[in-house]
């Protein structure tokens, strides 16, 4: 949950719900002042759409103009709760409340999302207005592993598997000339890494104890 790679410009994943939009806004601001020519793009869920740092972010973002790409995933549920039942609004209209503008596309469509991706950043790189891009999919689990989810119309999966995002794209490379080649590949590599990064974890020195201890409790001597 808290994965990051500052390297990468990867700023950190967060357990708060909409937790990463101000991290998101102030990376924006930073490439602003600094003049790096990049962008920041938060990504959050449909439960965040209801969460007040939501507002604050577009709001500050569209008066200082920032370079900011709002990502949307909207998988239908916020946890245990349909979108519908926890979000009054409309998230393409709030964006235009705040003069921001809106794309909706269909996100378990891999090449639309990443064409509508590359076309904004570039619009953004280029001194446009922050942008909200809504990717329509739908959540096919549960919210933690072994949610029975009793609590929706399991109805509603039928067919799921054929839109499946990576099938999808996999179908789609096979059409192209030498893509059933290359997706052979891929995947041989994929296994590869994967069997590296076991190899690797057994081979690991077991973590010492009193690491667990550090930045975590304070030993007072003489109380």
């Amino acid at each position: 949950m808290h994965v990051a790679d500052p390297s990468i410009g990867l700023l950190g994943a967060n357990g708060i719900v909409g937790g990463g939009i101000t991290i998101a806004v102030g990376s924006a601001l930073a490439h602003q002042v600094r003049g790096t020519g990049g962008i920041a793009v938060a990504i959050f869920g449909d439960g965040a759409q209801a969460e007040g740092v939501l507002h604050e972010s577009l709001n500050i973002a569209s008066l200082w103009r920032l370079p900011l790409l709002f990502v949307c995933e909207n998988n239908r549920w916020a946890e245990f709760t349909p979108t519908s039942k926890q979000f009054a609004a409309n998230l393409g209209e709030l964006a235009h409340a705040f003069g921001l503008p809106f794309t909706r596309v269909d996100g378990n469509d891999a090449e639309a999302v990443a064409r509508e991706t590359e076309t904004t950043a570039a619009t953004l790189r280029d001194g446009g207005k922050p942008h909200v891009l809504e990717c329509m999919t739908l959540r096919v689990r549960g919210h933690y592993e072994g949610d029975p989810q009793k609590y929706r119309d399991l109805k509603e999966l039928a067919g799921s598997e054929a839109n499946d995002p990576i099938a999808r794209a996999a179908e789609a490379i096979r059409a192209l000339p030498g893509g059933e080649t290359e997706l052979q590949n891929a995947e041989e590599r994929v296994v590869l890494r994967i069997l590296e990064a076991v190899r690797q974890a057994k081979e690991d020195p077991f973590p010492d104890f009193q690491q667990a201890l550090q930045d975590v409790y304070t030993i007072v001597r003489g109380a």
